[in-house]
């Protein structure tokens, strides 16, 4: 056996964790995680992140990069190519059932950990490395057979989205499972203005609370500015609303619906950010004032922050451009369509 050294700079090219740009790739490191739960199945957390980290150190730039694959791994699960479960006390990471979604006319997203089958041809989009989903070619009934050959099943984007995450919200609240038949999000934000009105807690005079109250479509502005900016107010009309009330620190701002009614304001916590932004959705679709998206050019751009869940479809559907905006094929389906 002949062994050959080679130099840290071949290792993370061989590797595929630098782009082109020289800068680090969060689309090769994606490849890295998946090498480990592809041979080894069910794996302790604990044990991808560190074989993760190893290779890093071995490419001489887990440095720069040390909390990197806890975020990239938490990217790969929002795609549902696996998922996170506990046995014990111990988080562990399950790769889920491979399946396609057909990102255009002849285009697809290969939601696998498992190295791309035989016969199917890569498709890159991005060469900055952010682009984390592997996309591939569907052109012919080859692909096709390729495809099924290796066990991959084709599925829809509405398909990927069920259940909804808002649903997760829902049963917490309701304490019983609950269907998306039975709750559509404008429906979930009638749920969230009732327990603000029945069991909402008083808000002093005093309280900081800064509530979206401008019209959908405009510049959306941050929560925690030192003063409010685009959407946002502080001075709250009566109505119920998606708020943020400050909490400890500068920085501190905890997510609620507030309701506002004369001189008396009351507020529902919500479980987490996410939740705020499933209730803002809902809210717009329930007022009939829905939050605007544009698809325009092969590029579609959202003006509010989207829920995590839909914000992972999009990233399916095509790379992101920035923050709020990806590149989408006009022949790919629109999931936000489906919440009606």
């Amino acid at each position: 056996m002949k062994l050959e050294s080679i130099s840290r700079d071949e290792f993370q090219r061989k590797l595929g964790l630098v782009s082109d740009d020289g800068s680090l790739s969060e689309r090769g490191l994606a490849d890295l995680i998946r090498r480990p739960l592809s041979r080894w199945g069910l794996s302790p957390r604990s044990a991808v992140l560190r074989y993760a980290r190893n290779q890093l150190k071995a490419a001489g730039i887990l440095g720069e990069a040390s909390q990197l694959p806890v975020r990239v791994l938490q990217r790969l699960v929002c795609l549902g190519e696996c998922a996170e479960v506990y046995i014990g006390y111990e988080p562990y990471i399950a790769p889920a059932r491979p399946r396609w979604i057909r990102t255009g006319r002849e285009s697809a997203a290969l939601l696998d950990v498992s190295p791309r089958p035989e016969g199917v041809s890569e498709q890159i989009l991005d060469s900055s490395g952010r682009d984390i989903v592997r996309r591939v070619w569907v052109r012919s009934d080859e692909d096709l057979t390729s495809l099924r050959a290796a066990g991959i099943r084709q599925s829809s984007i509405d398909e990927w989205l069920h259940p909804y995450e808002y649903l997760t919200y829902a049963t917490q609240r309701k304490g019983h499972p609950v269907r998306s038949d039975e709750l559509s999000v404008a429906k979930y934000w009638e749920l969230l203005a009732s327990e603000v009105v029945d069991r909402g807690l008083p808000l002093s005079v005093e309280a900081d609370v800064r509530a979206v109250t401008g019209a959908p479509g405009g510049y959306f502005g941050r929560r925690n500015a030192t003063s409010c900016e685009g959407r946002w107010s502080d001075t709250i009309p009566e109505g119920i609303w998606c708020a943020y009330r400050r909490g400890y620190g500068e920085q501190h701002w905890h997510p609620i619906v507030v309701a506002v009614d004369g001189e008396q304001r009351r507020a529902l916590d919500l479980y987490n950010h996410n939740e705020w932004r499933w209730a803002l959705l809902g809210r717009g679709r329930s007022s009939g004032a829905s939050e605007r998206i544009e698809r325009r050019n092969g590029h579609t751009q959202l003006s509010f922050p989207g829920p995590n869940q839909l914000v992972a479809a999009m990233d399916i559907l095509g790379p992101r451009s920035n923050v709020w905006s990806w590149a989408v094929s006009e022949a790919a389906p629109d999931p936000w369509r489906a919440l009606t």
